[in-house]
């Protein structure tokens, strides 16, 4: 395999902490942080943040929470709040050394993509970075991985799509691509097992032989 695309959240940065801060100024706001319970903030991870606004605030217009929700996000690079996730720069260093072409597909928005990129100076390693509004269906519909193959002039047989949720690994497997579940979340690892991807890793420097092979 010479070409990887990966999920961000979760998989290369790991954003858990700011997603719950940034969940949990919204229901301070409009509900109460109690509501916010261990289950809802896994629950948070991975299905599109519309979605998960009109689901948890009914009543309320999706958009003005997603709004709330970016506007305090925006207040937080530079915070230390985010973190990359292990060994992350040094796989994907690697992996280029190597000649492996790399994308990102991601549910979250494109821009905000390359601000944490920025960030941590990740940006180099990728020819394409796809977020939500460049593609019209979200995971585990394929279209995302499917139009990075495109851009990219990838064959998808010859991709692999590593990712951290069950959906990562449902896209990955509609696309026809090798499908990589990568459990950085303990609370999700019975939902990515029960997903049966190609190849499960709790460690991402394990991706290497995979791609390498």
């Amino acid at each position: 395999m010479r070409a990887v695309l990966f999920d961000f959240d979760g998989t290369l940065l790991d954003s858990h902490a700011m997603v719950v801060m940034c969940y949990m100024h919204v229901f301070e706001m409009y509900r109460t942080k109690e509501e916010f319970t261990r289950e809802l903030q896994l629950e948070v991870f991975g299905p599109p943040l519309y979605d998960e606004m009109a689901k948890l605030f009914p009543g309320h217009d999706p958009a003005d929470m997603v709004e709330e929700y970016r506007s305090y996000q925006a207040k937080l690079p530079g915070t230390g709040i985010v973190h990359l996730i292990p060994h992350a720069q040094d796989v994907l260093e690697q992996l280029r050394n190597n000649g492996v072409r790399m994308g990102v597909v991601s549910s979250r928005l494109s821009a905000s993509c390359r601000l944490w990129m920025k960030e941590f100076d990740l940006a180099r390693n990728f020819e394409c970075i796809l977020g939500q509004e460049q593609f019209t269906k979200a995971k585990p519909d394929p279209e995302g991985i499917l139009k990075a193959c495109e851009v990219m002039g990838l064959s998808p047989q010859d991709t692999i799509y590593i990712g951290d949720n069950a959906s990562d690994v449902i896209a990955a497997q509609r696309a026809g691509c090798v499908s990589v579940g990568f459990v950085s979340e303990k609370g999700k690892e019975q939902e990515i097992l029960d997903a049966h991807p190609d190849h499960v890793l709790y460690d991402l420097r394990d991706l290497v032989p995979i791609v390498l092979e």
